[in-house]
């Protein structure tokens, strides 16, 4: 049987675990501790302790990109919160689960969105299309049209309405009607 201090360190990485992955996006530190003390569910050096725990054991990755370091859940965190996850109280779920809601809303989540093409061959122009969230790729397509005026046209279109078309595409290859 677990000691009391062994079960509440558990039960806190749990709590880390299962906030990162409510957010469903990559958190930095400074988002993280920010929310973990806001709601008082922890103290600052408990944290930044069970976070160094968390990824040494790969249920947390620490990840850089574009200057910025962003904590990520990993498929071994996702394993061990499905088991755990019994450890956190359905009030403080709640909690979490409607403070994760309008948090989410403050964050800025940065979106880019890119389009160029360039002359392959006389006649052959790429055309790349890209959708970022963060430091994720949603959608990367190539497309290789015929004219220089039809790859402006695409690219055009695509900053407009990626937002749009992101959605429609996902839509439709995963709808299994036919």
């Amino acid at each position: 049987m677990l000691n009391q201090t062994s079960d509440q360190q558990l039960k806190f990485k749990i709590i880390i675990l299962y906030t990162i992955n409510q957010f469903s996006v990559p958190l930095t530190n400074q988002q993280l501790t920010d929310f973990i003390l806001e709601h008082d569910i922890m103290n600052y050096f408990d944290l930044q302790q069970f976070l160094t725990d968390l990824v040494e054991s790969s249920m947390l990755e620490y990840s850089t990109s574009e200057g910025e370091n962003y904590y990520i859940i990993t498929e071994s965190g996702r394993n061990t919160l499905e088991l755990f996850s019994d450890r956190v109280s359905q009030s403080l779920r709640r909690k979490i689960n409607d403070s994760v809601d309008s948090k989410k809303k403050s964050f800025v989540i940065k979106t880019n969105v890119t389009a160029d093409y360039f002359k392959e061959d006389d006649n052959d122009y790429v055309v790349n299309l890209v959708v970022k969230e963060g430091i994720y790729t949603l959608m990367d397509i190539k497309v290789n049209v015929v004219s220089n005026k039809i790859a402006k046209q695409i690219c055009e279109n695509w900053e407009k309405k990626a937002q749009y078309l992101y959605g429609d595409i996902m839509n439709r290859l995963v709808d299994d009607t036919e």
